[in-house]
């Protein structure tokens, strides 16, 4: 069985404008596979402009985190991210 952890990134956009629902489309289309995003959410900071956080779910592979970072980063709406926080989740994937 597979475990399943959740990464919490925060994500600091290019520019004004851009926030949760800009980026929850994008970091969906781009996400490796077995990984799914949880929750997105926004905190506005000052003139139009909002640090993002995205709950991604992923299994528990050697390097799996170090991808969806990678992935990230490669958009053009992204000018800074730091995975703030891994966890476990209760939930265990595999064959019953």
């Amino acid at each position: 069985m597979m475990s399943i952890l959740v990464a919490r990134v925060k994500i600091s956009p290019t520019g004004p404008g851009l926030n949760a629902s800009t980026f929850e489309p994008l970091i969906s289309d781009i996400l490796p596979s077995g990984s799914k995003i949880r929750k997105v959410t926004e905190e506005p900071l000052a003139f139009g402009v909002f640090t993002v956080y995205s709950d991604i779910e992923f299994e528990d592979n050697p390097g799996a985190l170090d991808v969806i970072e990678e992935c990230i980063n490669k958009l053009e709406q992204v000018s800074e991210l730091e995975t703030i926080a891994v966890s476990n989740t209760s939930t265990s994937t595999g064959e019953v």
